[in-house]
């Protein structure tokens, strides 16, 4: 039971910072990104520490620049974010 717990826990957390994502959700310069990604090196379990942050970032601001910003979906701002983001996640570790 605890394995199952170790992650669908994670990945609800994910699926609502994704929603919390999409501009309008909440209020302007509201973001929990930074703090899901420390918490995700602390808390999450070694296997999804890394890919289901980084994997929700990345997917919804493909999905952002495409449909909301109608921008290319990869920019270089993208790759940085996701590189910064990594570190964030290295540090709760």
């Amino acid at each position: 039971m605890k394995d199952r717990w170790n992650f669908w826990l994670p990945v609800a957390m994910m699926i609502v910072f994704a929603i919390t994502r999409w501009p309008g959700v909440m209020p302007n310069n509201f973001s929990a990104a930074y703090a899901i990604a420390f918490c995700a090196g602390v808390y999450f379990p070694p296997r999804l520490r890394w890919i289901l942050p980084l994997g929700t970032l990345l997917v919804m601001d493909l999905l952002l620049n495409v449909f909301y910003y109608h921008v290319a979906p990869v920019d270089a701002y993208v790759l940085i974010k996701l590189l910064m983001f990594s570190a964030i996640i290295w540090l709760g570790t």
